[in-house]
């Protein structure tokens, strides 16, 4: 998980601690316990869990009566991460569409790659709230079976 999230431009510290909070007992772990766990700093732990709760990755509780903070990677936090994707989708479509008016005035074949780029974001950002749709209503449909 390191090299993967490493991969998508975020920290190897990251992925380990994501990692960590999808496989852990109990699903609520303080730093102190992520840092015990991951064999990391306090200070390690505490910058990736800004990074992670950012994202949308992890979430940050705390209880009454303990001033510590707890982090998890509750299904919640997944699904919010995954309704932010369309956005993106669309973040990214609106840039190219910026782009093809700027370079209206070019040839189409100069526009090509950037029009196919565009043509994708507008796909993927209708098709992929539809999936995540699907999956939530199935996983919603299971869990109540």
């Amino acid at each position: 998980m390191g090299r993967f999230l490493a991969s998508l431009g975020m920290t190897p510290m990251a992925g380990r601690m994501w990692g960590w909070l999808l496989i852990c007992d109990p699903p609520e772990q303080t730093a102190s316990d992520i840092a015990a766990a991951l064999r990391a700093s306090r200070g390690a732990i505490s910058g990736t869990a800004r990074l992670l709760a950012t994202s949308g990755l992890i979430r940050r509780t705390t209880r009454a009566g303990d001033r510590r903070e707890y982090f998890s990677a509750p299904p919640e936090a997944l699904d919010a991460m995954l309704g932010s994707a369309a956005a993106i989708y669309r973040q990214m479509r609106q840039i190219a569409e910026r782009g093809l008016a700027a370079t209206a005035d070019r040839p189409p074949r100069a526009r090509a790659r950037l029009q196919e780029f565009r043509d994708v974001m507008a796909f993927v950002e209708q098709e992929v709230p539809a999936v995540i749709g699907r999956f939530l209503k199935d996983r919603n449909r299971r869990g109540q079976a």
